[in-house]
């Protein structure tokens, strides 16, 4: 059963959410401030997170922001339950990595319908797998014939990216805006290293998969 942790300091709305979760059968824990929260989430990370913006002393956003850089949450669906209902405030939390947003006073049935579709999405999007390789987002584990393939973040940031788009070029700008998270070319010897650690990897792995270079262009993986 998925698990669901919720941010909120209104208790009126926290027992709404609490009801609705328990008759759908979800497991949940309930924080009421962030220092809570994140100390749950390094025992134990959740299928999904509730969360509220206007806290007592605190930003909700600057939760998400911290929970998006985080390579172990970095992939949990984030709904935002929020009473900033203008739509520079649902941008806002959308850029910064929210899956969704919802406006308070919100429905109970529309809430668990954003949840489930939001965990039927992550289920589909748990795995990928690509010839003999098989990348798990959520543990952000690598196997290669069900051996484990040790990558750096940023491998497996990149190898994610290649195989997701296994079907297209994929430019060196579009690489560093999406791994690098920025839109300025950095150094060509970054990812030329980084192509080039990961492909040693995949080699002596016996991965049946490579990442090919599409001279003045970018690069693709392939399978051998």
């Amino acid at each position: 059963m998925p698990t669901i942790y919720f941010i909120e300091d209104d208790q009126s709305i926290a027992y709404v959410i609490e009801k609705t979760l328990h008759n759908a059968k979800y497991d949940f824990q309930w924080f009421q401030s962030g220092k809570p929260f994140f100390e749950a989430v390094e025992k134990q990370v959740p299928d999904l997170i509730l969360l509220d913006l206007m806290l007592p002393n605190e930003s909700g956003l600057d939760h998400l922001k911290q929970l998006r850089k985080d390579p172990k949450t970095v992939d949990v669906p984030v709904i935002i339950l929020s009473a900033l209902a203008t739509e520079l405030n649902k941008v806002e939390g959308l850029d910064l990595g929210a899956d969704d947003y919802i406006t308070k006073p919100f429905g109970v049935l529309e809430l668990l319908s954003r949840i489930q579709s939001k965990l039927r999405k992550q289920k589909v999007h748990h795995k990928l797998e690509m010839g003999n390789l098989s990348l798990n987002l959520s543990t952000r584990e690598t196997m290669v014939n069900q051996e484990k393939l040790v990558l750096t973040y940023k491998e497996f940031e990149l190898l994610k990216l290649l195989i997701t788009n296994q079907n297209d070029v994929l430019s060196r700008d579009q690489i560093f805006s999406v791994v690098w998270e920025s839109d300025l070319v950095l150094e060509s010897r970054t990812i030329d290293m980084h192509i080039k650690s990961l492909r040693q990897k995949l080699q002596q792995a016996n991965a049946n998969v490579s990442i090919l270079t599409i001279r003045s262009v970018g690069y693709r993986m392939i399978n051998l």
